[in-house]
């Protein structure tokens, strides 16, 4: 017969198990290991495998980066959002303690009281010190894997760095170059600062990109059956009777992935609230935002990333020709846009079936995974090597997050130079871009036209008047 002592045990288990509702079982993480991919809001070091090894018989002679800003703060759109989870998480709070309607343990309950959101105003979508940690330890990877490009007198011919005037993009810059030339980089190689309308910053310089992603599917998604009994069994488990708003849900997750982000080894408060599958629902549903937004989802994406894939076969081009005065390496600084249409101009991270918000479960191994090829401080690396042994002496390798991109046509990643110039040969004829995919000709025609008749008006009327 059990004793005394055991039942109590027992009991005690049980009420532990029970939320403060009284009697049903109460809800905590049993994930062993959490959910860490938060699409384009991953921290770089949870994804980071490094695999930029050396290639047999090859020595790298030129290396061009595109890399995004380090972890930042949220802007202020999203701070605010954020803020509203102040409010939210009392009447959380009421629900247990004070009607018993929720279903959170008490550790769980107990966490989100702690929680707390400041961030100064000033500070606001800026590069954090978690960020300026990602630039320098990236750098310093690069520095030791790429020593032999990287071993060259430090002049502005022979590296070049570039970066758009957002502040967060040349903070990032400067802290990777900091880090990569010393503290005097400044009178060595001067960061050139790209202007916010120029086509190499990616989609923001567009005008007609606004029209082209009037996307609907992230919206058709959060209507899908999947997405409504996430809403629904996370508004029962907070202790609603009805269901929460999809501003919530969304601030929640805002909350949850820019806390990890800035303190990796936290297990922030929302982060808790969520299961494994919803974490993961919620990845996609960024993964589906973003694939129309900046991916393969809207044609005019892959054109707008052909001014950067120019530049790029245009150096490549130059050192295979063996001309010795361009640049050993070139770093270049842009937002998530212009590293994504960069991508896209290549052909990088394209599935076969497109994502949509009717095919969730059959994209769970999709190549568009943005907490892999988009993190923070995501950077894309083209490195050219000359090889002693092989059918070829010029040989190209992607780097992807500094792991090898396994691009097709190429041997694990390492492609001849014949079949990337043949692939890519457009890129290097004088019509290479169309200049027009940004700008309607038409309609510029007519924004003249007006001004030259608004320009008349006054000049008929004081005919007129006369």
């Amino acid at each position: 017969m059990m004793g005394q002592s055991s039942r109590l045990l027992l009991l005690l288990a049980f009420l532990l198990a029970a939320d403060l509702s009284g009697g049903q079982s109460c809800y905590e993480p049993n994930d062993p290991e959490p959910y860490v991919y938060f699409s384009h809001k991953t921290a770089y070091q949870l994804i980071l495998n490094s695999k930029f090894k050396p290639v047999p018989y090859c020595r790298p002679t030129f290396v061009w980066m595109f890399i995004r800003p380090g972890t930042s703060y949220p802007n202020t759109n999203e701070s605010m959002e954020i803020r509203q989870l102040h409010q939210f998480k009392n009447r959380v709070i009421k629900n247990h303690e004070e009607r018993r309607n929720g279903h959170l343990c008490s550790n769980v309950l107990d966490s989100l009281k702690r929680w707390e959101f400041e961030v100064n105003p000033t500070s606001e979508d800026d590069i954090s010190p978690q960020g300026r940690m990602d630039m320098q330890l990236l750098a310093r990877r690069m520095k030791d894997k790429m020593s032999e490009v990287l071993a060259k007198e430090i002049n502005p011919n022979t590296f070049k760095i570039y970066a758009s005037e957002d502040r967060k993009v040349m903070n990032s810059a400067e802290e990777f170059a900091r880090t990569m030339f010393g503290n005097d980089f400044r009178s060595k190689i001067p960061i050139e600062k790209i202007e916010n309308n120029s086509s190499f910053i990616g989609l923001e310089s567009c005008p007609k990109w606004t029209d082209a992603v009037q996307n609907s599917e992230a919206s058709l998604f959060r209507k899908s059956p999947e997405y409504l009994d996430m809403v629904s069994q996370m508004s029962k488990r907070l202790g609603f009777l009805e269901n929460i708003t999809d501003s919530i849900i969304l601030a929640m997750y805002e909350s949850c992935r820019y806390h990890k982000a800035l303190v990796i080894e936290s297990y922030p408060a929302w982060c808790g609230l969520f299961t494994r599958q919803e974490l993961q629902l919620l990845e996609y549903h960024e993964d589906l935002d973003y694939f129309y937004k900046y991916g393969y989802g809207s044609e005019i994406n892959t054109k707008v990333g052909c001014p950067i894939a120019k530049e790029l076969m245009g150096y490549l081009n130059d050192v295979a020709k063996n001309d010795t005065d361009g640049p050993s390496a070139v770093f270049r600084f842009g937002s998530s846009a212009g590293l994504l249409t960069t991508l896209l101009a290549l052909g990088v991270a394209k599935d076969t079936i497109s994502l949509t918000h009717s095919n969730y479960p059959a994209q769970y191994r999709r190549q568009w995974r943005m907490s892999r090829v988009d993190p923070f401080s995501s950077n894309f690396a083209v490195v050219f090597y000359k090889c002693e042994q092989g059918d070829e002496e010029n040989k190209v390798m992607f780097y992807l997050n500094e792991g090898v991109y396994d691009y097709p046509g190429c041997n694990v990643g390492l492609c001849s130079w014949k079949f990337f110039e043949n692939k890519f040969k457009d890129y290097l004829g004088p019509n290479g871009c169309n200049e027009e995919v940004c700008h309607d000709k038409s309609r510029a025609s007519d924004v003249r036209c007006g001004v030259f008749v608004a320009a008349l008006i006054p000049i008929v009327l004081a005919y007129l008047s006369v």
